[in-house]
């Protein structure tokens, strides 16, 4: 049974590559149509039934009546990865984090010597405090470090943070940082054809966090994080030469992140973090081409005024003035939408930020986001429901200006019934919510095209990390497309993610069959523009 199904998906690889190839990569809705037509009596019935329930699938998928999980399992699906894998010109990974993008078969071996060290008490204890008493002591094969290092699918942002604790806890020598990079480095190229990472990796570790208190930290330097890392990746490239790289250190936002043992303020911490990554180029001048930008990473919920922003300006300004580019993690999550928007508007003002990450802020459509929120919350009221303090839909609420009606809101809170009046002023208070909202998002994204600011996408990250939107269909992706921005495509931390960089490719064309043309993907994700250049390509990639 298993090879007829590896038999049927190799058909269908070379029937769709056939397809694109000769149709220049149009949508992905076309090109099924086209591959099920056939070109003569003797065409494969099995492979057309598999086009033929695919198709219905995608529909179904539109009116949600099958999940993105059902097609990704489908055998036109392995088709499509195929394809993927075997396109000629690798793929830029433009947002991948080190903690959560190596392997349980990598972490295990290296997890083990110190669990089973002399120090194990104190790992043990760590691991505890993130994961639950007991669970160290059980920790015994990969499969057990696997589903640590995952997140489940009732888990979200908070959790997602915590649990990369594992690979913290190995990465604390420069020789590790090397392996983990070789390591990381094999997987993606081989299993995924990415051929270019943009490493995001934490230049320093301290905190005055307790649960971020890792044994061995105090030993390492920043340049052995750095060294290390150039060194585990230029050893793959002397096997592939055409593979290439970039580091980006990254900096935690929130306020409580900085060595508070060495300095007083973060605004210290940070600057002597930049003059290490300054130091670091002026010694070792060979890392300049790929230790060349930054970026900053953490929950963002507390930090969107532009008091926030203050305390790294001084030291973005001084890494601008070197050469650096500054790219941010803005955008993910949020108090309230408008705040959301307005993080990123700072990030652009004061950081003078060259690329956006994540963004998804800009994505969500505030007629929409905010009319469910009217919807759903004059639904709760009618049957009693209390909305609690400090609640996401409780912030929102307090953000809204009321005027003079502020004894709805207090109505809403306190779950008292709203009479038919109050439902309407409730509405005429949204609407010009979302429509101040809706500015400001189009003020902040043309301004990011004007400046040439672009955006990286990472659509399993967003879905599975946040609740600004219930499916994969509500990415912004494609809106993002159609409104002229740069766009890159990223997988965060894939291996807690639980994805790929394919498989978000794969996301990304099921979510929008009808538009989103396969080459315009190929595209994004090459970082090719030469259209006629793609076309040759795919043309080769025939049997």
């Amino acid at each position: 049974m298993a090879r007829a199904q590896t038999n049927k998906i190799d058909l269908l690889t070379e029937h769709l590559i056939k397809i694109i190839s000769e149709t220049n990569g149009i949508t992905l809705t076309d090109t099924l149509e086209l591959a099920v037509m056939g070109e003569s009596k003797d065409d494969n019935a099995l492979v057309k039934k598999s086009l033929q329930e695919f198709k219905r699938l995608i529909n179904d998928f539109k009116t949600d009546e099958v999940e993105i999980k059902t097609l990704l399992n489908h055998p036109v699906a392995h088709a499509l990865f195929n394809f993927f894998k075997r396109f000629p010109k690798p793929y830029i990974e433009e947002h991948i984090h080190l903690t959560g993008s190596l392997s349980a078969e990598f972490i295990h071996p290296h997890l083990m010597k110190l669990l089973k060290g002399p120090n194990k008490q104190v790992y043990f204890d760590i691991i505890n405090k993130v994961y639950g008493e007991g669970t160290a002591e059980k920790i015994e094969t990969v499969e057990d470090v696997d589903n640590l290092v995952r997140l489940k699918e009732d888990e979200f942002f908070d959790r997602y943070l915590k649990i990369l604790l594992l690979p913290k806890l190995i990465l604390t020598t420069k020789e590790m940082h090397a392996e983990a990079a070789y390591h990381m480095a094999s997987e993606l190229y081989n299993k995924f054809n990415v051929g270019m990472i943009r490493l995001k990796f934490t230049l320093s570790r301290a905190t005055s966090a307790s649960d971020e208190q890792i044994p061995g930290l105090e030993n390492l330097k920043e340049e052995d994080v750095v060294l290390g890392l150039y060194d585990g990746y230029m050893r793959f490239k002397k096997e592939v030469p055409d593979f290439d790289f970039v580091l980006s250190p990254c900096f935690r936002k929130e306020a409580n992140f900085f060595d508070a043992s060495k300095f007083a303020t973060k605004k210290e911490h940070f600057l002597q973090q930049v003059d290490a990554i300054l130091d670091i180029i002026e010694k070792y001048p060979f890392l300049c081409p790929y230790l060349c930008e930054v970026d900053t990473v953490g929950s963002e919920k507390d930090l969107y005024r532009k008091g926030h922003f203050a305390e790294m300006q001084q030291g973005f300004r001084k890494l601008h003035f070197k050469g650096f580019s500054i790219r941010s993690h803005h955008g993910e999550t949020w108090h309230t939408l408008k705040k959301g928007v307005q993080a990123v508007d700072n990030a652009l003002n004061i950081w003078h930020i060259d690329t956006l990450e994540h963004g998804l802020s800009l994505g969500i459509n505030p007629n929409y986001y905010f009319h469910s929120l009217y919807r759903r919350l004059v639904i709760d009221n009618e049957r009693g429901g209390k909305i609690k303090e400090n609640s996401s839909d409780w912030k929102e609420l307090m953000d809204m200006d009321w005027r003079e009606h502020t004894n709805i809101r207090e109505k809403l809170f306190n779950g008292e019934p709203l009479n038919s009046n109050e439902k309407r002023e409730f509405v005429k208070v949204k609407f010009h919510t979302a429509r101040e909202v809706e500015h400001y998002q189009h003020d902040v994204l043309n301004r990011m095209i004007n400046k040439g600011v672009s955006l990286v996408a990472l659509p399993s990250s967003n879905n599975k990390l946040t609740n600004s939107f219930e499916d994969y269909k509500d990415h912004p992706f494609s809106w993002w497309e159609k409104k002229g921005l740069k766009l890159g495509v990223g997988t965060d931390n894939y291996v807690t993610l639980n994805t790929n960089y394919i498989q978000e490719l794969l996301i990304l064309l099921f979510t929008d069959p009808d538009n989103l043309k396969i080459t315009k993907l190929l595209m994004v994700a090459t970082g090719e523009t030469k259209r006629p250049y793609l076309s040759q390509l795919l043309w080769k990639m025939r049997g």
